[in-house]
């Protein structure tokens, strides 16, 4: 079922918290959508023969994820 949700307690270092907590303000949305983001970005690049390209401002930046 899509809807179905499953809760997981999550520790953070304070650092990361407060670093997480400032992009969720910067983005105005919750620290849980932003956790949401990075945990399916994670998901994503761990898969194999994907390439993700980092804009820099010098130029681009090729980035290969094995």
């Amino acid at each position: 079922m899509a809807s179905e949700k499953k809760r997981y307690n999550l520790a953070l270092p304070v650092e990361l918290f407060d670093e997480l907590s400032h992009l969720a303000d910067a983005e105005n949305t919750t620290m849980l959508e932003v956790i949401r983001k990075f945990i399916k970005l994670g998901l994503l690049l761990h898969k194999q023969d994907y390439e993700i390209l980092l804009k820099t401002k010098e130029g681009k930046t090729r980035l290969l994820i094995l």
